[in-house]
């Protein structure tokens, strides 16, 4: 079940065209007109051809108007509307207001991570990674913190993971997959050096690529099989990862719960026992 409104959001933002955007105007503001309406009639309301209608939902990842509707009508149903931050501040700024302001970007972060979340797409993600022999992680500064927790919790459920701090190494491990293993790369621009050649090397060797991205397009997620999106909270010039570590977190966490829900008396099994050997350790 994909969400339709913030995905429209961001493209107004950052890619739309101008008669594109007379069509995304209507979709965002008139949304309940909207999804009563049929290709033909939105075109005449929005002074445009109902093929400039089918591109918008092509770019932002629906297969036509219909799917769109239906989007935009879970939107109504099960979702808040989205809801923007703004991520300056004064410089002398209370520590009250510095609270508030950062818990109230990591609240925003995960409700509009929600809106980007595709349910399909998880079921497929989660049924490929417990049908893999192994999972390979990449990720480099923040974003490697982030592939750090995935290994930490698939390992205590008995799943092979391969992560390297080293970049160079983790560039050596990216040309090592056979066909049909399974790479996780997490990356917040998609577009970092290093990562679009870990991708380029999974591809080579015919590995299958999820990507933690920004929602957009960009290298990594144009290049990827499976795409798990973050809302685009954080400037480019940033003091540093926030909101867009707790929305990967988020979908890490997501990920995790529902491959465990795939094999739950297997992974449980796996689960008590890890806990009860790292309990022994810690009384140790």
């Amino acid at each position: 079940m994909k969400k339709g409104l913030y995905r429209l959001e961001a493209y107004y933002k950052e890619g739309a065209t101008e008669s594109e955007k007379e069509v995304l105007r209507f979709l965002i503001h008139q949304t309940r007109e909207a999804v009563e309406m049929d290709i033909h009639t939105m075109a005449k309301q929005c002074f445009c051809s109902p093929a400039t209608i089918v591109r918008i939902c092509k770019k932002n990842g629906f297969s036509g108007f219909k799917e769109l509707k239906q989007a935009l009508q879970n939107d109504i149903n099960f979702s808040k509307q989205l809801m923007q931050v703004n991520l300056t501040a004064p410089s002398d700024e209370k520590i009250q207001n510095i609270v508030a302001r950062v818990l109230n970007t990591n609240i925003i972060a995960i409700q509009n991570t929600y809106n980007l979340l595709d349910f399909d797409e998880l079921g497929r993600i989660a049924a490929l990674l417990l049908s893999g022999r192994y999972i390979y992680l990449y990720g480099i500064g923040a974003s490697f913190l982030v592939a750090k927790d995935f290994q930490q919790k698939f390992e205590r459920v008995n799943k092979r993971t391969f992560l390297y701090e080293d970049i160079h190494l983790q560039l050596v491990s990216s040309t090592n997959l056979e066909p049909g293993d399974t790479a996780i790369i997490v990356s917040y621009s998609g577009l970092t050096k290093e990562i679009i050649e870990i991708a380029k090397n999974v591809k080579m060797c015919g590995g299958k690529i999820i990507a933690i991205t920004k929602y957009g397009t960009n290298k990594l997620s144009s290049m990827s099989d499976y795409n798990l999106f973050v809302p685009m909270l954080e400037k480019p010039l940033r003091v540093g990862a926030s909101s867009s570590r707790v929305s990967q977190l988020s979908v890490v966490d997501i990920v995790y719960n529902i491959y465990i829900s795939l094999e739950k008396e297997r992974s449980m099994e796996k689960i008590v026992s890890s806990n009860k050997l790292l309990g022994k350790e810690e009384d140790s």
